[in-house]
């Protein structure tokens, strides 16, 4: 449905416009072309630059995409201005002109141009704003363990249980009997987490990487934050106890950021996942928007939840009242271990305090230095004394450590 809508979205619009507003008609091929050429040379700067600094890699069809929605987005503005702006325009300009001539303008022409710009705040914007959130871009990997790391990986494809395809890679160590399940963050790919690797190998543990949906090589296109990204985490393990079981008698979950959400929703319903590692986590969504937009007193937070209402109606997951706290709560005995950057500005260590306090059985936390999901850059060896320390207590040393 929603990807009918958005090829479809551009020429309704278009065609609305032309027939409502014959101005529009006088625009000339030539300068329709030079726009579009100059909206797409935008983008695919813009989108290289993106991938430069973060090693991915755009997929041509990737700037198609962005240039379309920016230009259904472009149509939706107009229509938006001459069906709710201009009409206020006029009715405040004729207000003026009673004024003038000594006429008692009417209130509500007064009210027009601010009642307009109050209806575009909370009935535009948030629109907007919900479809570029749960709507992302995908970049492509632009290295991977043997680039890298010059570490042998195999590749894998498995499937969530609502059909979406996830794209993956097994990295191996001999002997080892045990997985460590990396996920990745909102808005990032399996190949941006290669740093996690160095550290984590040859610690008797195989370690798996895999693209959310809407990321990377993975099929999708609307992201959730962690919501739904818990049954691919599901997915994965169940691929892992198929395909692997031998290599995976034990899974350990890392998680970051949206992968650390993604990871305490699976593990409440997926006891299989032996162990979690909640790296840069925040409680829920509703309560992080809260977070940042609560230094807006009052307006804040009602914006938050009308753009999370949006969000939850486009995506089909429930942004309001899903949380890891509760989640984490639910998982008995199983260890977790919660890590937070004191140089982290989008997640407030508060949340990760939470986290912790929620945990029932064996916890630790670490409070580390670095930036968000940056912690392991920042400190590779103190990363790993604290994940294979804490992981060696409460689940008994891994057999085989060697290279």
């Amino acid at each position: 449905m929603y990807l009918l809508l958005f090829i479809c979205a551009p020429i309704l619009l278009a065609a609305g416009l032309l027939w409502q507003r014959p101005r529009y008609r006088r625009i000339r091929r030539r300068g329709l072309l030079i726009y579009v050429g100059v909206v797409c040379a935008m983008i695919a700067g813009a989108l290289k630059a993106v991938a430069t600094f973060a090693s991915a890699v755009v997929p041509p069809l990737e700037i198609a995409v962005v240039a379309w929605f920016t230009i259904a987005c472009r149509l939706a503005w107009t229509a938006w201005r001459d069906a709710v702006h201009r009409p206020a325009r006029y009715a405040a300009l004729r207000a003026t002109r009673r004024r003038r001539m000594g006429d008692t303008a009417r209130p509500r022409a007064r009210l027009a141009r601010p009642a307009a710009v109050v209806l575009t705040a909370v009935v535009f914007v948030p629109l907007l704003l919900a479809f570029l959130l749960t709507h992302r871009c995908k970049l492509r990997d632009g290295q991977d363990p043997r680039s890298a790391a010059g570490i042998a990986f195999e590749r894998f494809r498995t499937t969530a249980e609502d059909g979406v395809a996830l794209d993956g890679w097994f990295v191996p160590q001999f002997g080892a009997t045990r997985c460590i399940l990396i996920c990745h963050g909102a808005g990032a790919n399996k190949g941006n987490f290669v740093w996690f690797l160095p550290p984590l190998m040859y610690h008797g543990y195989n370690v798996v990487f895999f693209d959310f949906r809407a990321h990377g090589a993975s099929d999708g296109r609307t992201c959730t934050f962690g919501l739904i990204e818990q049954h691919d985490v599901r997915a994965v393990v169940d691929w892992l106890k198929r395909m692997r079981p031998a290599q995976a008698e034990k899974i350990v979950g890392l998680g970051s950021s949206q992968g650390a959400m993604a990871l305490a929703l699976a593990a409440a319903s997926e006891p299989r996942i032996d162990a979690l590692i909640l790296d840069s986590p925040y409680v829920s969504p509703r309560e992080l928007a809260h977070h940042h937009l609560g230094r807006i007193p009052l307006l804040g937070p009602a914006y938050a939840t009308l753009v999370l209402t949006h969000m939850s109606w486009m995506s089909g997951a429930d942004f309001l009242d899903r949380s890891a706290e509760t989640a984490i709560a639910s998982l008995g005995e199983r260890p977790v271990l919660v890590i937070h950057g004191a140089d982290d500005v989008l997640m407030p260590a508060a949340h990760a305090q939470r986290l912790f306090d929620a945990a029932r059985g064996p916890k630790s936390i670490w409070f580390g230095p670095g930036p968000h999901s940056n912690i392991v850059t920042t400190d590779s060896n103190g990363y790993a004394q604290r994940v294979f320390a804490f992981l060696d207590e409460h689940l008994g040393k891994a057999t085989n450590r060697g290279r």
